[in-house]
Protein backbone atom coordinates (compact mmCIF):
# COMPACT_ATOMS: atom_id res chain seq x y z
CA UNK A 1 0.00 0.00 0.00
CA UNK A 2 3.06 2.27 0.10
CA UNK A 3 3.23 3.16 -3.26
CA UNK A 4 -1.15 4.02 -3.67
CA UNK A 5 -1.81 8.22 -3.42
CA UNK A 6 -2.96 8.97 0.06
CA UNK A 7 -6.58 10.94 -0.24
CA UNK A 8 -7.96 13.60 1.69
CA UNK A 9 -10.80 15.73 2.10
CA UNK A 10 -10.93 18.99 3.76
CA UNK A 11 -13.40 21.31 4.53
CA UNK A 12 -12.79 25.20 5.21
CA UNK A 13 -14.86 28.43 4.42
CA UNK A 14 -11.98 30.21 4.44
CA UNK A 15 -10.53 29.78 0.89
CA UNK A 16 -7.04 30.99 1.86
CA UNK A 17 -6.97 28.63 5.05
CA UNK A 18 -8.34 25.78 2.27
CA UNK A 19 -5.28 26.74 -0.43
CA UNK A 20 -2.42 26.71 2.59
CA UNK A 21 -4.01 23.55 3.31
CA UNK A 22 -4.11 22.06 0.20
CA UNK A 23 -0.29 23.46 -0.15
CA UNK A 24 1.16 21.95 2.91
CA UNK A 25 -1.00 18.56 2.64
CA UNK A 26 0.10 18.00 -1.23
CA UNK A 27 3.63 18.56 -0.14
CA UNK A 28 3.00 15.89 2.38
CA UNK A 29 2.00 13.84 -0.24
CA UNK A 30 -1.82 13.58 -0.05
CA UNK A 31 -4.18 14.32 -3.06
CA UNK A 32 -6.56 16.83 -1.46
CA UNK A 33 -10.44 17.71 -2.68
CA UNK A 34 -11.57 21.05 -0.82
CA UNK A 35 -15.45 22.21 0.28
CA UNK A 36 -16.41 25.49 1.54
CA UNK A 37 -18.56 23.24 4.11
CA UNK A 38 -19.14 19.96 5.55
CA UNK A 39 -21.98 19.18 2.91
CA UNK A 40 -19.62 19.67 0.35
CA UNK A 41 -16.98 17.82 2.06
CA UNK A 42 -19.29 14.52 2.59
CA UNK A 43 -19.94 14.61 -1.06
CA UNK A 44 -16.48 14.22 -1.64
CA UNK A 45 -15.90 11.70 0.74
CA UNK A 46 -15.71 7.75 -0.74
CA UNK A 47 -14.41 4.32 0.39
CA UNK A 48 -11.00 5.45 -0.58
CA UNK A 49 -10.53 8.27 1.42
CA UNK A 50 -7.80 8.10 4.05
CA UNK A 51 -8.79 11.31 6.03
CA UNK A 52 -11.38 14.00 6.51
CA UNK A 53 -10.20 17.40 8.00
CA UNK A 54 -13.09 19.73 9.17
CA UNK A 55 -13.15 23.16 10.22
CA UNK A 56 -15.69 23.18 12.78
CA UNK A 57 -16.99 26.80 12.27
CA UNK A 58 -18.84 27.01 8.81
CA UNK A 59 -21.74 28.05 7.07
CA UNK A 60 -24.75 25.30 5.67
CA UNK A 61 -23.08 22.40 7.53
CA UNK A 62 -20.35 22.64 10.28
CA UNK A 63 -17.62 20.62 11.58
CA UNK A 64 -20.14 19.30 13.93
CA UNK A 65 -22.90 17.94 11.82
CA UNK A 66 -20.70 16.71 9.43
CA UNK A 67 -19.05 14.80 11.77
CA UNK A 68 -22.51 13.19 12.97
CA UNK A 69 -22.89 12.89 9.46
CA UNK A 70 -19.20 10.96 8.60
CA UNK A 71 -19.93 8.75 11.41
CA UNK A 72 -23.22 7.17 9.97
CA UNK A 73 -22.35 7.21 5.83
CA UNK A 74 -19.06 6.31 6.17
CA UNK A 75 -18.49 5.21 9.83
CA UNK A 76 -14.33 3.98 9.25
CA UNK A 77 -12.92 7.30 7.43
CA UNK A 78 -11.53 9.05 10.36
CA UNK A 79 -12.36 13.02 10.83
CA UNK A 80 -9.22 15.55 12.16
CA UNK A 81 -11.13 18.63 12.90
CA UNK A 82 -9.65 22.30 13.12
CA UNK A 83 -10.32 24.57 15.85
CA UNK A 84 -9.19 28.14 17.71
CA UNK A 85 -6.76 27.98 20.31
CA UNK A 86 -9.05 29.40 23.11
CA UNK A 87 -11.87 26.79 21.90
CA UNK A 88 -10.70 23.75 24.42
CA UNK A 89 -15.03 22.57 25.00
CA UNK A 90 -15.48 22.74 20.73
CA UNK A 91 -12.00 20.04 20.53
CA UNK A 92 -13.53 18.20 23.18
CA UNK A 93 -17.13 18.46 21.95
CA UNK A 94 -15.85 17.40 17.93
CA UNK A 95 -13.67 14.03 20.13
CA UNK A 96 -16.92 13.33 21.72
CA UNK A 97 -18.51 13.09 17.82
CA UNK A 98 -15.87 10.90 16.58
CA UNK A 99 -13.29 13.12 15.74
CA UNK A 100 -9.86 10.90 15.52
CA UNK A 101 -7.59 14.45 16.46
CA UNK A 102 -7.81 18.07 16.43
CA UNK A 103 -5.63 20.90 15.37
CA UNK A 104 -5.68 24.55 16.59
CA UNK A 105 -5.18 27.65 14.01
CA UNK A 106 -2.84 28.81 13.56
CA UNK A 107 -1.94 25.11 12.67
CA UNK A 108 1.46 24.16 12.31
CA UNK A 109 2.58 22.28 9.23
CA UNK A 110 4.59 19.86 10.69
CA UNK A 111 2.71 18.97 12.75
CA UNK A 112 -0.48 19.09 10.19
CA UNK A 113 1.18 16.14 8.62
CA UNK A 114 2.26 14.42 11.26
CA UNK A 115 -1.26 14.27 12.44
CA UNK A 116 -2.82 13.76 8.70
CA UNK A 117 -0.27 10.59 8.74
CA UNK A 118 -1.12 8.89 11.53
CA UNK A 119 -4.87 9.31 10.69
CA UNK A 120 -4.11 7.63 7.25
CA UNK A 121 -2.34 4.89 8.92
CA UNK A 122 -4.93 4.60 11.01
CA UNK A 123 -7.38 3.78 8.12
CA UNK A 124 -4.84 1.71 6.06
CA UNK A 125 -4.91 -0.64 9.28
CA UNK A 126 -8.78 -0.80 9.64
CA UNK A 127 -8.83 -1.82 6.27
CA UNK A 128 -6.39 -4.49 6.54
CA UNK A 129 -7.86 -6.37 9.58
CA UNK A 130 -11.63 -6.04 7.14
CA UNK A 131 -9.63 -7.45 4.74
CA UNK A 132 -8.08 -10.09 6.86
CA UNK A 133 -11.26 -10.70 8.62
CA UNK A 134 -13.21 -11.46 5.35
CA UNK A 135 -10.20 -13.58 4.07
CA UNK A 136 -9.95 -16.55 6.80
CA UNK A 137 -13.93 -15.60 7.81
CA UNK A 138 -15.70 -18.95 7.80
CA UNK A 139 -13.52 -20.96 6.31
CA UNK A 140 -11.82 -22.64 9.07
CA UNK A 141 -8.02 -23.67 9.51
CA UNK A 142 -6.05 -24.41 6.85
CA UNK A 143 -5.25 -27.69 6.28
CA UNK A 144 -1.81 -28.85 4.61
CA UNK A 145 -1.82 -30.67 1.63
CA UNK A 146 -1.01 -34.07 1.66
CA UNK A 147 -0.08 -35.75 -1.09
CA UNK A 148 1.72 -39.17 -1.60
CA UNK A 149 -0.36 -40.93 -4.42
CA UNK A 150 1.54 -40.13 -7.47
CA UNK A 151 -2.00 -38.61 -9.01
CA UNK A 152 -1.88 -36.50 -5.81
CA UNK A 153 1.80 -35.30 -5.91
CA UNK A 154 0.88 -34.29 -9.68
CA UNK A 155 -1.90 -32.11 -8.99
CA UNK A 156 0.49 -30.32 -6.22
CA UNK A 157 3.49 -30.33 -8.69
CA UNK A 158 1.01 -28.38 -11.23
CA UNK A 159 -0.43 -26.20 -8.66
CA UNK A 160 3.42 -25.38 -7.42
CA UNK A 161 4.19 -25.00 -10.73
CA UNK A 162 1.79 -22.27 -12.15
CA UNK A 163 1.61 -20.35 -8.48
CA UNK A 164 4.42 -17.86 -9.03
CA UNK A 165 1.83 -16.78 -12.37
CA UNK A 166 -1.63 -14.80 -12.07
CA UNK A 167 -3.05 -16.74 -14.91
CA UNK A 168 -6.44 -17.91 -13.74
CA UNK A 169 -6.98 -21.38 -12.44
CA UNK A 170 -10.18 -23.66 -12.80
CA UNK A 171 -10.09 -26.54 -10.44
CA UNK A 172 -12.35 -29.50 -10.99
CA UNK A 173 -13.60 -32.57 -9.25
CA UNK A 174 -16.00 -33.83 -6.96
CA UNK A 175 -17.23 -32.41 -4.26
CA UNK A 176 -15.54 -32.73 -0.90
CA UNK A 177 -12.00 -33.52 -2.28
CA UNK A 178 -9.66 -30.05 -1.20
CA UNK A 179 -10.48 -27.90 -4.13
CA UNK A 180 -10.62 -24.80 -1.50
CA UNK A 181 -7.55 -25.99 0.28
CA UNK A 182 -5.63 -26.63 -2.71
CA UNK A 183 -6.87 -22.98 -4.00
CA UNK A 184 -5.18 -21.79 -0.70
CA UNK A 185 -1.89 -23.74 -1.65
CA UNK A 186 -1.74 -21.65 -4.86
CA UNK A 187 -2.19 -18.35 -3.04
CA UNK A 188 0.40 -19.29 -0.39
CA UNK A 189 2.55 -20.11 -2.78
CA UNK A 190 2.33 -17.25 -4.95
CA UNK A 191 3.28 -13.55 -5.19
CA UNK A 192 -0.04 -12.47 -4.12
CA UNK A 193 0.31 -14.63 -0.99
CA UNK A 194 1.02 -11.87 1.65
CA UNK A 195 -2.38 -10.68 0.49
CA UNK A 196 -5.85 -11.29 0.92
CA UNK A 197 -6.94 -14.60 0.33
CA UNK A 198 -11.10 -14.03 -0.13
CA UNK A 199 -13.83 -16.53 -0.71
CA UNK A 200 -17.45 -16.39 -2.30
CA UNK A 201 -19.39 -19.24 -2.73
CA UNK A 202 -21.44 -18.58 -5.94
CA UNK A 203 -24.62 -20.79 -4.60
CA UNK A 204 -24.91 -19.79 -1.34
CA UNK A 205 -26.46 -16.31 -1.82
CA UNK A 206 -29.89 -15.52 -3.90
CA UNK A 207 -28.49 -14.17 -7.15
CA UNK A 208 -29.53 -10.30 -6.50
CA UNK A 209 -27.08 -10.90 -3.30
CA UNK A 210 -24.40 -12.45 -4.90
CA UNK A 211 -24.02 -9.63 -7.71
CA UNK A 212 -23.78 -7.37 -4.56
CA UNK A 213 -21.31 -9.44 -2.87
CA UNK A 214 -19.39 -9.88 -5.90
CA UNK A 215 -19.30 -6.11 -7.18
CA UNK A 216 -19.85 -4.32 -4.08
CA UNK A 217 -22.92 -1.37 -4.16
CA UNK A 218 -23.71 2.25 -4.24
CA UNK A 219 -25.77 3.76 -1.60
CA UNK A 220 -29.26 3.62 -2.60
CA UNK A 221 -28.78 0.93 -5.24
CA UNK A 222 -31.57 -0.88 -4.00
CA UNK A 223 -33.83 -1.57 -1.35
CA UNK A 224 -31.71 -1.52 2.00
CA UNK A 225 -28.61 -0.33 0.67
CA UNK A 226 -28.11 2.64 3.12
CA UNK A 227 -24.19 3.25 2.45
CA UNK A 228 -21.74 2.22 -0.24
CA UNK A 229 -20.18 -1.16 0.34
CA UNK A 230 -17.39 -3.10 -0.54
CA UNK A 231 -17.56 -6.28 -2.86
CA UNK A 232 -15.22 -9.35 -2.57
CA UNK A 233 -13.55 -7.75 -5.73
CA UNK A 234 -12.17 -4.93 -3.25
CA UNK A 235 -11.52 -6.67 -0.42
CA UNK A 236 -9.45 -9.11 -2.20
CA UNK A 237 -7.09 -6.34 -4.26
CA UNK A 238 -3.65 -7.33 -4.63
CA UNK A 239 -4.80 -10.81 -3.51
CA UNK A 240 -6.46 -13.97 -4.49
CA UNK A 241 -10.35 -14.46 -5.15
CA UNK A 242 -11.58 -17.87 -5.05
CA UNK A 243 -14.91 -18.41 -6.74
CA UNK A 244 -16.38 -21.79 -4.98
CA UNK A 245 -18.74 -24.09 -7.25
CA UNK A 246 -18.44 -21.67 -10.47
CA UNK A 247 -20.96 -23.71 -12.23
CA UNK A 248 -23.58 -22.49 -10.51
CA UNK A 249 -22.93 -18.60 -11.10
CA UNK A 250 -26.26 -17.34 -12.31
CA UNK A 251 -26.40 -17.01 -16.26
CA UNK A 252 -26.95 -13.18 -16.34
CA UNK A 253 -24.34 -12.89 -13.82
CA UNK A 254 -22.14 -14.57 -16.11
CA UNK A 255 -20.66 -11.21 -18.27
CA UNK A 256 -20.21 -9.22 -15.65
CA UNK A 257 -17.25 -11.84 -14.42
CA UNK A 258 -16.33 -11.95 -17.84
CA UNK A 259 -15.47 -8.35 -17.90
CA UNK A 260 -13.40 -8.73 -14.72
CA UNK A 261 -11.50 -11.51 -16.35
CA UNK A 262 -11.01 -9.87 -19.95
CA UNK A 263 -10.51 -6.03 -18.78
CA UNK A 264 -9.45 -6.36 -15.33
CA UNK A 265 -12.07 -4.04 -14.71
CA UNK A 266 -15.66 -3.55 -12.82
CA UNK A 267 -18.80 -0.84 -11.55
CA UNK A 268 -20.29 -1.43 -8.28
CA UNK A 269 -23.76 -2.39 -8.10
CA UNK A 270 -25.70 0.99 -8.96
CA UNK A 271 -22.49 2.80 -9.81
CA UNK A 272 -20.92 4.28 -12.64
CA UNK A 273 -17.00 4.53 -11.52
CA UNK A 274 -14.79 2.11 -13.21
CA UNK A 275 -12.63 0.37 -11.00
CA UNK A 276 -9.34 -1.50 -11.27
CA UNK A 277 -9.58 -5.88 -10.61
CA UNK A 278 -6.45 -6.44 -8.95
CA UNK A 279 -6.70 -10.11 -8.35
CA UNK A 280 -6.29 -13.45 -9.18
CA UNK A 281 -9.29 -15.72 -9.73
CA UNK A 282 -9.02 -19.09 -8.88
CA UNK A 283 -12.47 -21.16 -9.62
CA UNK A 284 -13.61 -24.41 -8.37
CA UNK A 285 -16.35 -26.92 -10.03
CA UNK A 286 -17.64 -30.26 -9.31
CA UNK A 287 -19.82 -30.02 -12.46
CA UNK A 288 -18.96 -30.50 -15.94
CA UNK A 289 -18.95 -26.90 -16.86
CA UNK A 290 -18.45 -28.35 -20.84
CA UNK A 291 -21.49 -29.93 -20.86
CA UNK A 292 -23.38 -27.25 -18.83
CA UNK A 293 -22.23 -24.73 -21.83
CA UNK A 294 -24.33 -27.38 -24.20
CA UNK A 295 -27.24 -26.96 -21.90
CA UNK A 296 -27.22 -23.16 -22.24
CA UNK A 297 -26.27 -22.65 -18.18
CA UNK A 298 -23.03 -21.36 -18.98
CA UNK A 299 -21.39 -18.93 -21.34
CA UNK A 300 -18.43 -20.70 -23.36
CA UNK A 301 -16.36 -17.69 -23.47
CA UNK A 302 -16.45 -17.32 -19.79
CA UNK A 303 -15.63 -21.17 -19.63
CA UNK A 304 -12.03 -20.73 -21.53
CA UNK A 305 -11.13 -17.69 -19.79
CA UNK A 306 -11.43 -19.54 -16.56
CA UNK A 307 -9.84 -22.74 -17.86
CA UNK A 308 -6.08 -21.01 -19.05
CA UNK A 309 -5.12 -23.88 -16.51
CA UNK A 310 -7.30 -26.13 -15.43
CA UNK A 311 -6.48 -28.90 -12.79
CA UNK A 312 -8.28 -31.84 -11.70
CA UNK A 313 -8.40 -32.95 -8.08
CA UNK A 314 -8.81 -36.89 -7.80
CA UNK A 315 -11.28 -38.23 -5.42
CA UNK A 316 -10.43 -39.51 -2.34
CA UNK A 317 -10.85 -43.45 -3.19
CA UNK A 318 -8.23 -43.13 -5.94
CA UNK A 319 -5.60 -42.29 -3.20
CA UNK A 320 -6.38 -44.08 -0.02
CA UNK A 321 -2.62 -44.37 0.38
CA UNK A 322 -2.86 -41.07 2.06
CA UNK A 323 -5.56 -42.16 4.04
CA UNK A 324 -3.53 -42.30 7.43
CA UNK A 325 -1.77 -39.15 7.13
CA UNK A 326 -4.72 -37.12 6.33
CA UNK A 327 -6.27 -38.58 9.27
CA UNK A 328 -3.14 -37.78 11.74
CA UNK A 329 -3.48 -34.18 10.27
CA UNK A 330 -6.64 -33.97 10.79
CA UNK A 331 -6.85 -35.13 14.32
CA UNK A 332 -4.18 -32.40 15.12
CA UNK A 333 -6.64 -30.11 14.80
CA UNK A 334 -9.81 -31.98 16.49
CA UNK A 335 -8.08 -33.01 19.57
CA UNK A 336 -7.48 -29.77 21.05
CA UNK A 337 -11.68 -29.02 20.30
CA UNK A 338 -12.41 -32.08 22.99
CA UNK A 339 -9.62 -30.77 25.11
CA UNK A 340 -7.65 -33.57 24.17
CA UNK A 341 -3.51 -33.45 23.81
CA UNK A 342 -3.56 -36.25 20.97
CA UNK A 343 -6.40 -38.26 19.18
CA UNK A 344 -4.70 -41.33 17.35
CA UNK A 345 -6.60 -44.15 14.68
CA UNK A 346 -6.07 -47.60 15.78
CA UNK A 347 -4.93 -50.18 13.32
CA UNK A 348 -8.46 -51.92 13.00
CA UNK A 349 -9.89 -48.97 12.38
CA UNK A 350 -7.31 -48.05 9.81
CA UNK A 351 -7.89 -51.23 8.17
CA UNK A 352 -11.72 -50.45 8.14
CA UNK A 353 -11.27 -46.75 6.37
CA UNK A 354 -9.30 -48.30 3.78
CA UNK A 355 -12.23 -50.73 2.64
CA UNK A 356 -14.42 -47.63 2.41
CA UNK A 357 -14.86 -45.83 -0.52
CA UNK A 358 -15.74 -42.52 0.33
CA UNK A 359 -18.28 -41.11 -1.49
CA UNK A 360 -18.29 -37.39 0.26
CA UNK A 361 -14.10 -37.77 -0.06
CA UNK A 362 -11.80 -35.38 2.37
CA UNK A 363 -15.01 -33.01 3.93
CA UNK A 364 -16.49 -36.75 4.74
CA UNK A 365 -13.03 -38.11 6.23
CA UNK A 366 -13.13 -34.86 8.58
CA UNK A 367 -16.62 -35.07 9.62
CA UNK A 368 -16.23 -39.12 10.47
CA UNK A 369 -13.22 -37.92 12.16
CA UNK A 370 -14.42 -35.58 14.49
CA UNK A 371 -17.44 -37.70 15.44
CA UNK A 372 -15.30 -40.38 15.71
CA UNK A 373 -13.23 -38.05 18.00
CA UNK A 374 -15.84 -37.11 20.37
CA UNK A 375 -17.08 -41.16 21.37
CA UNK A 376 -13.16 -42.49 21.38
CA UNK A 377 -11.73 -43.83 25.07
CA UNK A 378 -8.75 -42.78 25.94
CA UNK A 379 -7.71 -41.10 22.53
CA UNK A 380 -7.60 -43.84 20.33
CA UNK A 381 -10.77 -44.26 17.86
CA UNK A 382 -11.42 -47.87 17.47
CA UNK A 383 -13.55 -49.28 15.04
CA UNK A 384 -16.76 -49.11 17.37
CA UNK A 385 -16.04 -45.48 17.25
CA UNK A 386 -16.61 -45.14 13.27
CA UNK A 387 -20.00 -44.70 11.63
CA UNK A 388 -21.50 -48.31 10.81
CA UNK A 389 -21.46 -47.47 7.31
CA UNK A 390 -17.66 -46.89 7.24
CA UNK A 391 -17.04 -49.87 10.03
CA UNK A 392 -18.80 -52.32 7.31
CA UNK A 393 -20.96 -53.90 10.06
CA UNK A 394 -24.28 -52.52 8.74
CA UNK A 395 -25.40 -52.14 5.60
CA UNK A 396 -26.24 -48.72 4.58
CA UNK A 397 -30.09 -48.60 4.13
CA UNK A 398 -30.18 -47.30 0.81
CA UNK A 399 -29.93 -50.31 -1.30
CA UNK A 400 -33.08 -52.33 -1.16
CA UNK A 401 -32.16 -56.46 -0.12
CA UNK A 402 -32.45 -58.93 -3.22
CA UNK A 403 -29.98 -57.82 -5.65
CA UNK A 404 -27.61 -60.53 -4.86
CA UNK A 405 -26.40 -62.41 -7.95
CA UNK A 406 -27.59 -59.30 -10.78
CA UNK A 407 -24.76 -57.88 -13.04
CA UNK A 408 -23.52 -54.94 -11.51
CA UNK A 409 -24.10 -52.67 -15.00
CA UNK A 410 -27.46 -53.76 -14.97
CA UNK A 411 -27.71 -52.31 -11.63
CA UNK A 412 -26.22 -49.87 -12.46
CA UNK A 413 -27.99 -48.54 -15.57
CA UNK A 414 -31.49 -49.63 -13.09
CA UNK A 415 -29.88 -46.80 -10.87
CA UNK A 416 -29.68 -44.12 -13.64
CA UNK A 417 -32.83 -44.76 -15.40
CA UNK A 418 -34.82 -44.58 -11.77
CA UNK A 419 -32.93 -41.78 -10.83
CA UNK A 420 -33.25 -39.17 -13.74
CA UNK A 421 -37.15 -40.04 -13.51
CA UNK A 422 -37.04 -39.25 -9.68
CA UNK A 423 -34.84 -35.50 -10.40
CA UNK A 424 -37.33 -34.68 -13.65
CA UNK A 425 -34.51 -35.23 -16.13
CA UNK A 426 -31.77 -33.10 -14.24
CA UNK A 427 -28.53 -34.40 -14.54
CA UNK A 428 -26.68 -32.32 -12.22
CA UNK A 429 -29.29 -33.24 -9.53
CA UNK A 430 -28.80 -36.83 -10.49
CA UNK A 431 -25.12 -36.78 -9.86
CA UNK A 432 -25.80 -35.40 -6.68
CA UNK A 433 -27.95 -37.87 -5.77
CA UNK A 434 -25.74 -41.11 -6.87
CA UNK A 435 -22.40 -39.22 -5.59
CA UNK A 436 -20.72 -38.97 -9.10
CA UNK A 437 -19.97 -36.12 -10.99
CA UNK A 438 -21.89 -34.67 -13.53
CA UNK A 439 -19.60 -35.77 -15.75
CA UNK A 440 -19.76 -39.35 -14.61
CA UNK A 441 -23.22 -38.81 -15.74
CA UNK A 442 -23.09 -38.21 -19.35
CA UNK A 443 -19.93 -40.92 -19.67
CA UNK A 444 -22.55 -43.30 -18.03
CA UNK A 445 -25.25 -42.44 -19.94
CA UNK A 446 -23.76 -42.77 -23.05
CA UNK A 447 -22.13 -46.25 -22.05
CA UNK A 448 -25.93 -47.56 -21.68
CA UNK A 449 -27.04 -46.30 -24.75
CA UNK A 450 -29.47 -44.09 -23.03
CA UNK A 451 -28.58 -40.65 -24.76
Amino acid sequence: MSGETSKLVLADDDQTVRNLLTMHAERGGFTVSSGENGAEALELVTEDTDVVLLDLQMPVLDGFGALDRLGREHPGVPAVVLTSVDEAAEAVKAMKLGALDYLTKPFDPDELLAVLRNAKRLRRAELENEQLREAIGGRGPTVQIVAESEAMKEVVRQAEKVAPLDSTILLTGESGVGKGMLSRHVHAKSKRGEEPFVTVSCPALPRELLESELFGHEKGAFTGAVRRRRGKIEMAKGGTLFLDEIGDLPIDLQPKLLNVLQERQFQRLGGEETLEADVRIIAATNLDLEQRMKDGQFREDLFYRLSVIPIEVPPLRERLEELRHLSESMLERIAPQGGRRSTKLSKEALSAMHSYDWPGNVRQLENVLERAAAFCEDGVISVEDLPASVRGSEPSGRVPDGIGGIALSDLEREALVQTLKLCNGNKAETARRLEVTEKSIYNKLKRHGLM
